[in-house]
């Protein structure tokens, strides 16, 4: 952990670190998962919608926050206690030792126990999971959406009052962004100037 009295950073300085982190993260996470639909995300956010996105996407999805926090400790182990621990472990044996420079290898492993500030390497951990994440959740979408019939689970009621059921794949602050069913490309649709009303439907029983 960081010692901020030790720190040539103050509590400022890691604000608007964790403010940069979060926007970088929402833009790329974001433009990733709507350029797997060959949408230009970009022309349709904001810096305030990148920065609320991985937020949104956690609190709103706690079997995704599970996992990435299961994923983030399981790593913090790791890179704290295990990794060592498996060094010790096999630096004592016989054909490890022969493909490997123990006295060097001896050396990387004194000055990275030194190292106590371990929280860029686990932002940048948490960063290629939430990325890895996005991705995979936009090609499952993209595969299945293909595969089998795009059931409606929106209606957007238009300020003319016409209504159409969607399939929602997205939302920020001023798009909404769906599948019209028997369609094969994503519509964004600006809410304010656009849309009166937008409801969930109810899943109908098996």
């Amino acid at each position: 952990m960081i010692n901020i009295e030790d720190s040539k950073l103050g509590l400022q300085d890691y604000f608007y670190i964790g403010y940069l982190y979060l926007i970088i993260l929402g833009i790329v996470s974001d433009a990733i998962f709507y350029g797997i639909f060959g949408v230009s995300y970009l022309n349709y956010t904001t810096i305030l919608d990148a920065l609320i996105s991985p937020i949104s996407l956690l609190t709103n999805n706690w079997k995704i926050s599970l996992f990435l926090a299961l994923m983030f400790w399981l790593m913090y182990l790791y890179f704290t206690k295990w990794m060592f621990k498996l060094y010790a472990y096999l630096r004592e044996k016989k054909w490890y030792r022969k493909i490997y420079n123990i006295e060097k290898w001896d050396k990387k492993y004194e000055e990275l126990g030194k190292k106590k500030n371990i929280i860029p390497g686990m932002m940048s951990i948490f960063f290629l999971l939430f990325i890895s994440m996005r991705t995979g959740m936009g090609i499952g979408m993209k595969q299945k959406y293909a595969k089998k019939e795009i059931i409606p689970n929106y209606t957007l009621v238009f300020k003319d009052n016409t209504q159409l059921d969607v399939r929602k794949i997205g939302q920020n602050s001023a798009y909404f962004f769906y599948f019209i069913p028997g369609e094969k490309v994503i519509t964004a649709t600006p809410i304010t100037d656009n849309l009166k009303q937008i409801k969930v439907l109810e899943k109908k029983k098996k």
